[in-house]
Parts: C-alpha cells; structure tokens; sequence
C-alpha cells in the first residue's frame, strides 16, 4: 500500500499506481494564491470527487454518476436506446448529511436513501467486486455487480494540476459484468453478463475552479476478447495521461492523443480521435446526448456537460497488432466547468 500523501513534507505521490492507496487526502496542506496555508474548513470544501459507470451493449447504454463539490452533491444518469435515444434521465441535488459517500477508493460505500431514490454502491478491492443497486420512483431499477481488482489492470494516476492542485482518477472500459438486472417502466431491458460490458470512473482531488476536458470511452468484444480504450485531454493529464488502451487485462499507456470535431455542429461530421504514429484512430459518431448546461448557487457554480452516447469504428494497434474495431456503442464527452 502507498500513501497518497506524506504528511511530514507535504508531497504527493505522483504517478501510475498498481497498488492499494492509502487515500490520505485530508493530510495534505492546501495554500492560497499568496502562498498562504488556507483554513481546513475552506480546505474541505476545495476538496470534489465523482464516480461514473456506464453498461453498455449492442442496443442500451446506461449512466450512474455521482458527484461531489463539498457544497452539495448531485446523483444523475440516464438510458439510451441505440435507436429510440434518450429513452429517460434522471437528476437530484442532495444535502451532504443525506448521504454517505466515502473517499476510500479500494474499500468504497455510497448510502443514499429517500422515498423516492436509493443508491447503494460497495467495492472491496480484495475480491475484486463492485456492487450496484439503484432505484429511482418505482420506475428504474438498476442491480448490478462488476469484476473490478488488480488484476483487471485499472488506469490509477495521480498528477499535479498546478502549483497547489492535484487529482486522482481511475478508469477501466470494458470490465466483465457479473451479474445485472435493469428495470425500466416495469420491463426488464435485454442486458445480460455476456452481451454487456462495463466502465468505470472514480476521480478525486483538489480542482482548479474551471476544469475543462474532453473524454473518449469505449469497449467492445471480438472473438471473444475485450478491447477498450480510455483518452482525454485538457485536464489531468500534464505529466502522467489518462489514456490507455486494454486487450483483455493486458493495459498499454498511450503518450499523446489527438482529438478534432465541430465544436459547435458535432453532430455533422462527428469526432475523431487519433495518434500522430497512426497507431489509433478511431472515428465516433452522436447518436444522441445527456447534457446539463446549468448555473447553480447564484453563478458560482456553472457546468457545460454534454456526454454524447454514438457509435464508434476505427483501429488500435496493441502489442505491434492492428486491430480493426466493428461498430460499438460509446461515449465521447464535452465537459467544462467551474465550481
């Protein structure tokens, strides 16, 4: 086990970590813009995290995220039909003493419960589990459980964002689903263990006020082996990015990665998403989109989220061996923000 955080000297431990973390985010010493060591209470609520998954097969793509600013926190998500789009979505701001979200990332619980809402999320990284139950107005209910340890090989990196910031993520596409039942409007959606694939996301750290990325997530399964790929860019990757490609649970680090689209007509000719070696390109095309384009808490919050869910095709080259992709559904993502 490391620890994120040494306390006697106020380092953080950068890099790419394959092992436990001792997630000792509360020992670091956070200062101000005149260098100045900040309040522990101001501390805390510089302090965000947020965890995503995504299940996604040949016809269904469904969202669970959670997000945490201190101030308060959010639970939102979302089902899309390949052809029939956003088939519902749900959002709700909720008080911090409403839930328990804890920042242990290897032995993690989120508790939330109203009588319209329950959320319960589990992980033990000893044997390699998560568990999902989520129940939203009688209406959706997701049950799920995940294949999620080391030997999955997650991308864990932790990086400075500038003199004073950093961030921890976790991201691992095309995880093994062991079991999920999903419910909507009292019919159970066609998503079983072998037709379905998982991704996910658990980030944490002290943010800059605007953080901007764009992210691309996919997996899909041929001949039996599972190929997936996480890329982004514009944050969080300015020594040790979040980009990496998976065959199966061998993972490969991607240096740089290269992503062009119409910004303002993203739907027209889509997005690409490359390497200048030619190793990796793939194109995506929007099928449709979960957005939230909000101001909260009388302009000191705003958000530009717009995660389109399309479908991709293109290649990889893994291991020095090309790899054409048929067409998949995933994720490409437009986020900025400041909080």
């Amino acid at each position: 086990m490391i620890k994120l955080i040494d306390k006697n000297t106020n380092k953080i431990n950068f890099g790419i970590h394959d092992k436990k973390i001792d997630f000792n985010w509360q020992d670091y010493v956070l200062h101000n813009f005149w260098d100045k060591k900040i309040c522990r209470f101001k501390q805390k609520l510089a302090f965000h995290k947020f965890h995503f998954i995504s299940f996604i097969n040949d016809d269904y793509v469904i969202g669970l995220a959670l997000v945490d600013v201190a101030i308060g926190k959010n639970i939102f998500g979302y089902i899309f039909h390949k052809t029939k789009g956003l088939c519902t979505k749900w959002q709700k701001a909720i008080l911090n003493s409403q839930i328990i979200f804890s920042n242990d990332i290897d032995f993690n619980l989120v508790e939330f419960e109203t009588k319209q809402m329950t959320l319960l999320i589990e992980r033990n990284i000893d044997n390699a589990l998560v568990t999902y139950h989520f129940k939203y107005k009688n209406i959706i209910v997701i049950d799920a459980q995940i294949e999620l340890g080391f030997s999955h090989k997650p991308l864990r990196v932790v990086n400075p964002i500038d003199f004073e910031h950093w961030s921890f993520t976790e991201k691992r596409p095309g995880l093994k689903v062991k079991k999920i039942n999903v419910i909507f409007n009292h019919k159970n959606l066609q998503l079983t263990p072998t037709n379905t694939l998982a991704s996910t996301d658990w980030s944490g750290g002290f943010f800059r006020r605007n953080t901007n990325w764009i992210w691309a997530n996919g997996a899909t399964i041929i001949n039996n082996d599972i190929i997936g790929f996480n890329f982004a860019t514009f944050h969080n990757n300015a020594l040790y990015p979040e980009n990496a490609i998976w065959f199966n649970n061998q993972r490969e680090h991607i240096r740089d990665i290269i992503f062009q689209w119409d910004y303002k007509e993203p739907y027209k000719e889509g997005m690409t998403v490359y390497t200048s070696d030619g190793r990796i390109h793939l194109h995506f095309k929007p099928l449709g989109q979960k957005n939230d384009i909000n101001t909260r808490l009388f302009g000191k919050v705003k958000t530009n989220f717009r995660q389109f869910i399309g479908m991709y095709t293109g290649y990889i080259t893994i291991d020095n061996k090309k790899i054409i992709l048929p067409k998949f559904l995933g994720l490409f993502e437009l986020h900025k923000a400041l909080w």
